[in-house]
């Protein structure tokens, strides 16, 4: 965490224009692995965001815009649904079908999650409106994503992962690019309402410390924020307060995957995975 909040200020130290956000929300993810594993369950995290949502290069109505968040959340217990039917089996000839039912049901089981990750989005745009602190501009946005799943705690009951799936993670790293339109509204003396929407396509790869990694993933994603700026200090004008929101969606295809050091066969899983954030934050910025 200390290292990532020093790459950001590094980077981010020579702009014109800087937010620094704390925010509190909820994680979101829902992935699966065809015929062998289900989770879906929310998170609460913690955010701390270093942004900007439109700054305009000197008196021209370009801009740019950037949005860093770095997340992270508590490990909390939650369900996961294994395997409906055993990768492979022999159903019985002989005996009864409820018997086959008791043996071949998803089995719930809990286990304990934990996320954390880094999102970066940045760009510039053209207001096509603009008058005083008044504004409307599109833009073109891009960045990457890097949320982290970790499991662990399976209960040594469900043989065939006592070993296993004790502890795993997955990293997801995602690369991304589309369009966004951005606006802001002087309300009132010294308060500004803006908002930022954003869509686009991703692509880039799933790695597990049980899966082969590596695999190529196509998805897109979409971007929601919006809040207000308060400048409340007449001495200091450059200074002002921020209260918003933020929404961030992805959505990975299905990608086959090999279950790898599990089961000797290979090509057989398709991988689900879709994952949003939403927070409520709390910032201080200065324009220099």
């Amino acid at each position: 965490m200390k290292v990532k909040l020093f790459v950001l200020f590094v980077l981010f130290s020579q702009l014109e224009a800087i937010d620094i956000k704390m925010g509190k929300g909820t994680f979101d993810w829902e992935m699966g692995i065809d015929k062998f594993m289900k989770a879906d369950f929310g998170l609460d995290i913690n955010t701390i965001s270093i942004s900007e949502n439109h700054a305009n290069f000197g008196d021209n109505k370009l801009y740019y815009f950037y949005n860093a968040d770095i997340y992270s959340s508590d490990f909390v217990d939650q369900m996961t649904t294994l395997m409906a039917t055993p990768i492979t089996h022999e159903f019985p000839i002989f005996g009864s079908i409820n018997d086959a039912i008791d043996k071949y049901t998803p089995i719930p089981t809990p286990s304990s999650y934990k996320i954390s990750g880094f999102d970066l989005n940045l760009g510039v745009g053209y207001d096509f409106y603009k008058e005083k602190n008044n504004y409307l501009g599109i833009g073109i946005n891009t960045g990457l994503s890097l949320p982290v799943m970790k499991m662990k705690d399976l209960v040594q009951s469900v043989q065939f992962t006592r070993k296993i799936l004790k502890a795993t993670k997955t990293t997801i790293k995602t690369y991304k690019l589309g369009p966004t339109l951005t606006g802001g509204f002087e309300i009132a003396p010294k308060l500004l309402a803006y908002g930022t929407f954003g869509f686009g396509f991703q692509k880039g790869s799933i790695e597990n410390d049980w899966i082969r990694s590596s695999m190529d993933v196509d998805g897109g994603y979409s971007v929601l924020d919006f809040g207000i700026n308060y400048a409340p200090l007449p001495k200091y004008p450059k200074l002002h307060l921020t209260l918003g929101y933020s929404k961030k969606s992805w959505s990975v295809d299905k990608v086959k995957a090999d279950m790898f050091n599990i089961f000797n066969i290979e090509g057989f899983s398709m991988l689900d995975s879709d994952f949003s954030s939403s927070s409520a934050y709390l910032g201080v910025g200065y324009r220099f």
